[in-house]
C-alpha cells in the first residue's frame, strides 16, 4: 500500500491557479502514463504479429505504438499550447506546426522501417506480392519524410 502512494502525486495547494495548474499536471501525467500503456500492448501485439504474414495487423499494430508516442509526447509538451499574449501567435502556430510535422516525420520513419522488414522477410519467403507490398510502404514511408521536411523549410 506505501508503494502506491508513492506513485500518486501529492494534491496541489494554493489559490484557484495554482489549483488548476495542479489538475492539468496530475491530468496530463496520467494521460501520458496511459499512452505509455497504449505504446507497450501495440509493441507486444507487433512481436506478435510479426510471425503471420498479414500486413494489415502489423500495420494496425505499428499505429497503435505510434498513437501511444503521440500521446505521451503531447501530454508532455504542453507549454506549446499556452497563450499567454495575443501578439505571439505566429509563435505559436509555428510551434504546434513544428510539433505536429516531426511526428509526422517520424511516422514516415516508423513506415520506412516496416517496409524494409517487411520485404526482408519477403525475401526470405520468395512471395512477389509480399515483395511489392513492401516496396510500397517504403515507398510512402519515403514520400512521407520528404513531405514533411519539405513542411519545415516554410515558414509562416
Amino acid at each position: 500500500m506505501l508503494k502506491l502512494l508513492n506513485i500518486l502525486p501529492n494534491p496541489p495547494e494554493g489559490t484557484l491557479t495554482e489549483l488548476a495548474a495542479g489538475v492539468i499536471d496530475f491530468f496530463s501525467l496520467w494521460i501520458a502514463r496511459i499512452g505509455f500503456i497504449v505504446f507497450f500492448v501495440g509493441a507486444i501485439k507487433f512481436v506478435l504479429s510479426i510471425k503471420s504474414e498479414d500486413m494489415k495487423d502489423q500495420i494496425k499494430t505499428v499505429l497503435i505504438m505510434v498513437s501511444g508516442c503521440i500521446i505521451m509526447a503531447a501530454v508532455n509538451d504542453l507549454d506549446i499550447f499556452t497563450v499567454t499574449n495575443k501578439d505571439n501567435g505566429d509563435e505559436l502556430f509555428n510551434a504546434i506546426f513544428k510539433f505536429i510535422v516531426e511526428w509526422i516525420s517520424a511516422v514516415g520513419m516508423v513506415a520506412l522501417i516496416f517496409g524494409g522488414i517487411s520485404f526482408g522477410f519477403a525475401q526470405k519467403n520468395n512471395d512477389a506480392a509480399s515483395k511489392i507490398s513492401s516496396i510500397k510502404t517504403m515507398v510512402v514511408g519515403g514520400m512521407i519524410i520528404g513531405l514533411s521536411t519539405l513542411f519545415l523549410s516554410f515558414s509562416f
